[in-house]
């Protein structure tokens, strides 16, 4: 592990120790990583993944951790971290050139000062593009699909483009690749007037601000919604909404939001995504699929 560790040093890449990811993750569970590990630049990252990918050594890639959750036994091997890859560049007038870890909201900022719609969806989404894309994130009757030109993603050992139109994207699904790792994207947008852009975002933002637990450590929403019904109305159906187990709970709020009450561990929350999983299905004959992403090492 030593001549690992040595080896990601050399290309340049910040290593920290035993990391506690529960100050990664925006729930705030979560046992410690083995490393975090993070790349200052694209060119770095692309490094780092081949020479993670020849080694023996687990590894995951890893942006704000809006939508994750750690197991208490935290993280063997190496955790990527993307939040120093936040480059964004608006090209050819209407296009937006934007390393992974930059942050959708930074985006959406950007875009609007420079007089381009299109983004606006994004507005109070938490992620990044790397997770956006490999997601599918979307809210305000928008989706990253809807936007997306390239993606640029790792595969093999190298850096490819893939254009939208070869991209089977699905509700909170990509489909890319098995294996590959979203290194950028550039997104198609359009000239519009700003004044409107920003009217439309406060609209956004003051009803997401009075229906969601932003204040509080959360997930972001945790399970998919169904075809003929929210996630959130079904679990205030079954009466789970401000149940909780141990410091975590389903916000009074909205109950499709866990919320760490300030002494949440991951067995808790998990427990309540079982829970929930378990009512709909014996009580209303639902199977509810999880939009968050567990990693880590799994309780036994």
């Amino acid at each position: 592990m030593k001549d690992l560790i040595n080896q990601i040093e050399d290309i340049g890449c910040k290593v920290s120790p035993n990391y506690p990811m529960k100050k990664y993750t925006w729930l705030r569970v979560g046992g410690d990583a083995d490393f975090v590990v993070e790349p200052n630049s694209n060119d770095e990252f692309i490094s780092l993944l081949n020479v993670l990918s020849k080694s023996n050594v687990p590894w995951v890639v890893l942006g704000e951790g809006s939508n994750t959750i750690v197991y208490d036994k935290g993280i063997s091997g190496v955790v990527i971290s993307t939040k120093k890859l936040k480059k964004v560049e608006i090209i050819e007038e209407t296009k937006v050139l934007a390393e992974s870890g930059a942050i959708l909201g930074a985006i959406l900022n950007k875009t609007i000062k420079a007089g381009l719609t299109g983004f606006e969806f994004a507005a109070g989404i938490p992620g990044t593009v790397g997770g956006g894309i490999f997601m599918n994130a979307g809210a305000n009757n928008g989706e990253i699909k809807d936007v997306v030109d390239t993606v640029w993603i790792w595969l093999d050992g190298k850096e490819i483009s893939i254009k939208r139109s070869e991209i089977n994207f699905e509700y909170r699904k990509s489909n890319l690749p098995e294996g590959s790792v979203v290194t950028k994207a550039l997104f198609n947008l359009k000239h519009g007037e700003s004044n409107k852009s920003e009217q439309n975002v406060k609209e956004y933002m003051t009803k997401r601000n009075s229906t969601q637990p932003i204040k509080m450590s959360n997930t972001g929403s945790i399970f998919k919604n169904l075809p003929d019904i929210a996630a959130g109305q079904l679990i205030e159906e079954l009466g789970l909404k401000g149940f909780s187990i141990g410091g975590a709970q389903f916000s009074d709020l909205h109950a499709n939001f866990i919320v760490n009450t300030g002494h949440a561990k991951a067995s808790d929350v998990l427990e309540l995504i079982e829970k929930a999983k378990n009512e709909a299905l014996s009580k209303r004959g639902i199977k509810l699929e999880t939009e968050v992403r567990v990693i880590g090492n799994k309780e036994k």
